[in-house]
């Protein structure tokens, strides 16, 4: 029996927990960090992203990392989140064939590839609404943003290492040669406009909070969507 896959089934989840939330915010509903002496709030998040999709036919599920800085006076009901991230996704088994069936199909075109990545770098303007006065809760977060997608072919042969030489134990060096490495075969990039929406729960932790949320991220690219779902823990303070 198949396993089932569980990341196509974060868009119907997430759906399903957005309900829940509009419906409990009311009475449990977090967001904005309890310290009213201060209209601004960092923050540091760290977790898994999810594409979703066509996406996730030709990608595979990696790691994702995000930071930024909220402002949020407490007399607002909204604050304004300034976010940039960072996530690194590697070709899937399929999406290399694909690319050495339309080689091979081109006679232009000669070789083959064994591997390849896709890096996104993003800034994005979120809202974050949790009505309530609490700290604790859930909270709804939604937004634009500009996206630099990097995508990378590779494969495998002979490099050239060079040697390196530790700047504060000078006398500890390590030899280069030459071994096994990947190299890059070809490389596209654009910057393109996408928007997320997304949930979180918030947990009052001293001066700060620990926050889990999940975001769904939509970037329409030249040739295809991009979608996926990040998954991440982190703390504001």
């Amino acid at each position: 029996m198949a396993s089932p896959n569980f990341s196509r089934l974060l868009p119907t989840a997430l759906s399903c927990v957005l309900t829940v939330a509009v419906w409990s915010t009311v009475a449990e509903a977090g967001g904005r960090p309890d310290d009213e002496s201060k209209n601004w709030f960092g923050d540091f998040s760290g977790g898994w992203a999810f594409p979703e999709g066509n996406s996730g036919d030709f990608l595979d599920d990696d790691w994702m990392i995000s930071g930024g800085a909220t402002y949020w006076p407490s007399d607002w009901p909204v604050g304004l989140n300034f976010g940039v991230g960072y996530s690194k996704w590697d070709f899937s088994d399929d999406a290399v064939r694909a690319i050495n069936a339309a080689i091979i199909a081109d006679p232009s075109n000669s070789g083959t590839i064994d591997g390849g990545d896709v890096e996104s770098w993003q800034l994005t303007v979120n809202a974050i609404w949790g009505p309530g006065n609490e700290s604790n809760g859930f909270y709804l977060t939604g937004g634009v943003g500009a996206y630099f997608l990097d995508a990378t072919v590779t494969e495998t042969g002979l490099v050239y290492y060079p040697p390196f030489c530790d700047p504060w134990y000078w006398w500890w060096c390590y030899p280069g040669g030459v071994g096994v490495g990947s190299i890059p075969t070809g490389s596209d990039s654009t910057t393109e406009i996408g928007y997320n929406l997304g949930i979180g729960y918030s947990l009052e932790a001293g001066e700060g909070q620990f926050f889990i949320e999940a975001k769904y991220h939509f970037i329409d690219t030249d040739t295809d969507e991009l979608t996926y779902v990040p998954l991440t823990f982190g703390f504001r303070w």
